[in-house]
């Protein structure tokens, strides 16, 4: 069998390595840095949603400022988050002033309760199973309690992290919302020597935009839908039994900030909504959260797809896929940008399909000359 024998120099053989570890060193890096670069990507994602309303405001303003204008944005989104936490802060604290009231009484009945099971134990001969249950559950108590300190540190950790990577995305995006057009048109003006290109290029990245600005729009209009049905089954069950349909206001915020959150937002504006309910009354509680879980399969799987495809040039069917894959992927923050993410990649397809067509279109015509 003949062959040839190839001759590769040692110094293409030195550059190949080179590429390869350099690869794997880039590799490793990201995997190291994840943290910090979903701490950017959050951050980038934020600039872009709240970039219209910083550019609106910066048009208004008399001193035409990009960077007043994002405090501005975010002074209104602070005071949104903490007028809807005022709202709530006054029913918990008023049902745990009553149930503070009533601990004693509880307490007393429990303990009544107790007696009376033993009784009842010793009628039965089932007194020494129920003593060793009750002394389990007493070791397990006195174990939680015995780590609560750890648990307490723990958790106290995680809420300080929680705000110092909260407080770095905020630093991250005010400065990508004052900085960002600048850097952008240095971007198209030194990175593309043929204007042709740079305006072709500069129209893909504008589509993109209105991708992700859509996606925002869509979400929005999810969440006004949700927030508002809530506020409705509030008002009904409120005048139904008797409790202050002063709950509706702070249900209807939780509920339409929550939807914002991705796959999970549902459950918790749902459970917190549940739960300020049920401190007036339990069957209320679990009326609304049936009434929350039949709309919300309304909303997410008729109405939701709709919305979101028709604001972004999308078919229902896609943006069910994009959500499930993002979630897979990467969680809650992959099923947050899985649908904006693939709006661009479709934006993409399209102008790659549209050249091809337009290249395929010249050459016979060409041929004919």
């Amino acid at each position: 069998m003949n062959g040839k024998l190839i001759d590769i120099s040692t110094k293409t053989m030195v550059k190949f390595w080179l590429v390869i570890i350099g690869l794997v060193l880039v590799l490793g890096a990201v995997w190291l840095a994840k943290s910090a670069i979903i701490m950017i990507l959050v951050a980038f994602f934020l600039a872009i949603v709240l970039n219209r309303p910083v550019a609106f405001f910066a048009r208004v303003l008399p001193i035409h400022s990009r960077a007043l204008g994002a405090v501005i944005v975010f002074i209104i989104t602070l005071i949104v988050l903490g007028g809807v936490i005022f709202l709530m802060l006054p029913v918990f604290f008023e049902q745990f002033s009553s149930f503070a009231k009533s601990l004693p009484d509880t307490i007393a009945s429990l303990e009544h309760q107790s007696l009376l099971l033993m009784d009842f134990a010793r009628s039965v001969g089932m007194e020494e199973t129920i003593t060793s249950a009750l002394n389990n559950m007493s070791n397990d108590i006195s174990q939680i309690v015995a780590n609560l300190g750890t648990t307490s540190v723990n958790i106290v950790t995680n809420i300080v992290n929680t705000f110092v990577n909260a407080g770095l995305v905020f630093v991250l995006t005010l400065f990508m919302l004052v900085e960002g057009p600048s850097w952008l048109d240095k971007f198209w003006k030194y990175a593309y020597k043929s204007a042709e290109k740079r305006a072709r290029h500069k129209a893909i990245a504008t589509k993109m935009y209105n991708v992700i600005s859509s996606f925002v729009t869509s979400l929005g209009i999810i969440a006004a839908i949700n927030g508002i049905l809530a506020g409705i089954g509030v008002f009904v069950l409120g005048m139904a039994f008797g409790f202050t349909v002063s709950l509706i206001l702070p249900i209807a915020s939780v509920v339409f900030i929550t939807t914002f959150i991705p796959i999970f937002g549902p459950f918790i504006g749902g459970g917190l909504a549940g739960v300020l309910v049920l401190l007036y009354n339990p069957v209320a509680a679990i009326i609304l959260i049936a009434w929350l879980i039949l709309y919300q399969q309304i909303v997410y799987n008729f109405l939701s797809p709709k919305i979101q495809g028709k604001w972004m040039n999308m078919s229902a069917l896609l943006v069910l896929v994009a959500m499930v894959v993002g979630l897979q992927i990467s969680g809650l923050f992959g099923a947050l940008v899985a649908i904006p993410l693939t709006g661009c990649i479709v934006i993409l397809v399209r102008e790659v399909f549209k050249r091809y067509s337009q290249n395929t279109a010249v050459i016979p015509n060409s041929t004919k000359k």
